[in-house]
């Protein structure tokens, strides 16, 4: 395959993870919103923080008005990671690789860029029907995962877009967590009520699953173990890495480079930091340090992996 068509569908599928996490923090920021909580303020400004390329005074204005920081994350052009920046650039990645996606994985991402810049989604914002432009949203998005599963061949391409996928999920749960543990001082031992864990846990669609497998009151141990260590849960670090290793193997099988080896052994240290962690090894290192150390080897990796496969400076 082509680094060029592989960049292309690698990019697809980071681009619309992303906006797929944009939508269901911003649904859930507003909906909580709606409801007087304590800790309402505190999670407009990590959105904002995550989302927005906006300069900090700007920022803070939008985070005392929701409406003008949800208009700013779907449409703000000067905005990097604005919903609809992102969008177009997922339909110039798709019609690159036209050829390498199927008819309706092609017609989905059309349907999500033809709503996203039609200006009546706009207007209902603007008219105060904000969370049914979001659920609207965020239901293309669902489309999208379901249509590209249900119909893409697994082939090379697939294994590039489940890459971009997995991967993108793996940076947004990090960041996310990292936020919220910075808020609460990286403590595990005196534990924040289930309200406070509730945005992050919602905004990683876990809340459900949280209060189901979780019966112990130290909520900042359980929510750790949810986000980074539980298999079971889709959106945990450690379920995004064995996708990742899993969609590695077969990207590199043809592959036998020194890089390509490279490569591998980083991912395996990396995957290990996390496949043999513990909460007891979370505790003695420090939840600050193992998240950062985590991104940091996952940034790298990523790096390493877009210079070898698309030719990257």
């Amino acid at each position: 395959m082509l680094s060029r068509i592989a960049d292309s569908l690698f990019w697809l599928n980071r681009y619309l993870e992303r906006t797929d996490a944009i939508l269901r923090t911003l649904h859930t920021n507003y909906t909580l919103s709606l409801d007087k909580g304590d800790y309402n303020a505190l999670h407009w400004r990590q959105l904002s923080a995550m989302f927005s390329s906006a300069e900090e005074e700007k920022r803070v204005h939008m985070e005392q008005n929701p409406l003008a920081l949800v208009q700013h994350l779907i449409y703000d052009s000067e905005n990097t990671n604005a919903i609809r920046v992102m969008v177009i650039k997922a339909r110039e990645n798709a019609r690159g690789a036209q050829d390498h996606i199927t008819k309706e994985v092609w017609e989905q991402v059309n349907q999500i860029y033809h709503l996203i810049n039609n200006p009546l989604l706009q207007q209902r914002i603007m008219r105060n029907d904000t969370l049914s432009v979001l659920e609207q949203l965020g239901t293309q998005l669902i489309h999208f995962n379901g249509v590209t599963d249900s119909t893409m061949p697994r082939n090379m391409g697939w294994n590039f877009m489940a890459l971009g996928k997995f991967i993108e999920r793996c940076i947004i749960t990090l960041e996310l967590s990292d936020r919220n543990f910075a808020e609460s001082g990286y403590e595990l031992t005196h534990s924040r009520d289930i309200l406070y864990w509730r945005n992050l846990l919602l905004s990683l669609s876990g809340y459900e699953l949280h209060l189901k497998n979780y019966r112990s009151t130290n909520y900042n141990q359980n929510v750790a173990d949810q986000v980074l260590f539980n298999k079971q849960f889709t959106r945990s670090v450690i379920y995004c890495l064995d996708r990742i290793g899993f969609y590695l193997v077969k990207v590199i099988q043809r592959n036998q480079s020194d890089e390509a080896l490279s490569l591998q052994k980083n991912f395996g240290r990396l995957h290990s930091k996390v496949e043999y962690a513990d909460m007891k090894m979370l505790q003695e290192k420090g939840v600050q340090a193992y998240l950062h150390e985590v991104k940091t080897d996952l940034f790298h990796f990523n790096h390493q992996l877009s210079h070898l496969f698309f030719s990257y400076a």
